[in-house]
């Protein structure tokens, strides 16, 4: 593959996106990152394409100068953040169109993939030492083995610059994450990023001051719309919190994100052994 037919589209935190003259795009893995990661996140897409999920099918798995990545569908021109988040008069049409779409993502099952509370429980093992004490781990599983299982599809990042959107409606990408489980802890997870997420780095001072408050009334929206659709409470989505916790730092481990979700995951643990007590 010619370096000269790929244009820069993005780039994440474990990868850079580039798309190819014939149309298809690249999503090329930093070298830091584990071949197995890859392998999961290609075996992950395929499930989500054979559920019938809007999103780009994965086609091949890559190597462009030592580095692994996958080739897949184009997905759209651009994201529902950068297509109707950035006028504050589309806060709640974008709110609901949201709700939608996470909805419908939510009534599939897909019983191939990872169990949420098993990967919840493997991911708090990966947590940096001293987040969970030694004894708390047994408390964990407890909390664990005491929520719903389900084989509902969880995304596990589903944030409004995952959804892309094209002439024929939308595309949800990103599915390295995805596993099975109750449409409650995605529904937190959701609600976790839209209220704390960092602003993209080199945004002025002006927007790192506007874009946090733009997003907590953007997400009470959206929590809004799609709890009350498909019937959940507020208590439902505060018995995720700490599996959202865990997930979110464990899998993306920001900087200016740690001290909140630590001391989120240490308050959480406490309640229950206090409540154990």
């Amino acid at each position: 593959m010619n370096p000269q037919d790929m244009t820069p589209l993005a780039e994440g935190r474990l990868s850079l996106v580039y798309l190819l003259k014939d149309g298809r795009v690249l999503k090329l893995l930093h070298k830091t990152v584990p071949d197995q990661k890859v392998d999961d996140e290609f075996r992950r897409c395929q499930i989500i394409s054979k559920a019938g999920v809007p999103s780009p099918r994965a086609l091949e798995i890559v190597e462009v100068d030592g580095r692994r990545g996958i080739l897949f569908e184009w997905a759209g021109e651009s994201d529902l953040m950068k297509a109707k988040l950035g006028n504050p008069l589309n806060l709640n049409s974008g709110a609901q169109f949201m709700s939608t779409v996470h909805q419908d993502i939510l009534k599939r099952e897909a019983p191939e993939l990872p169990d949420l509370k098993a990967e919840a429980l493997r991911l708090s093992r990966l947590l940096t030492e001293g987040v969970i004490q030694p004894g708390q781990f047994e408390v964990l599983q407890c909390y664990l083995d005491r929520l719903p299982s389900a084989n509902t599809i969880c995304h596990m990042d589903f944030q409004p610059g995952n959804i892309m959107l094209n002439k024929d409606g939308y595309q949800v990408i990103d599915w390295s994450e995805a596993v099975r489980g109750a449409p409650a802890a995605d529904i937190a997870l959701t609600c976790l990023i839209l209220a704390m997420a960092e602003t993209s780095p080199g945004t002025s001072l002006l927007l790192r001051i506007i874009i946090p408050i733009f997003r907590k009334a953007f997400e009470k929206r959206y929590r809004a719309h799609v709890t009350s659709h498909m019937g959940i409470t507020e208590e439902n989505l505060q018995d995720w919190m700490l599996v959202a916790g865990i997930f979110r730092l464990a899998t993306w481990n920001i900087e200016v994100e740690r001290e909140f979700l630590t001391g989120l995951i240490q308050a959480k643990l406490k309640e229950l052994e206090n409540k154990a007590h």
